[in-house]
């Protein structure tokens, strides 16, 4: 399989990831600001810290894993096959 031939294909594929990513960084946004908009001042910090922590954990395994598939080396493998 060509590079041309095979192009199609990843760019479907990454159109899956992204339909896939961004609403969940959507929903993370989203639980975010509604912990924010509900904490009490002085007393929530804890609990809203450990949700940023949480959120930015995620958000950092999906990078890596998003950055792994588009790699150069198994983008080459994916258009030799």
């Amino acid at each position: 399989m060509t590079h041309a031939e095979s192009q199609p294909s990843l760019d479907a594929d990454f159109g899956r990831i992204e339909s896939s990513i961004l609403p969940s960084l959507t929903m993370m946004l989203d639980a975010l600001l509604d912990a924010a908009a509900t904490a009490r001042p002085g007393e929530d910090a804890a609990f809203v810290a450990a949700e940023i922590r949480s959120l930015a954990a995620e958000l950092d395994s999906v990078t890596r894993q998003v950055s792994m598939l588009s790699s150069p080396a198994l983008v080459q493998r994916a258009t030799a096959a």
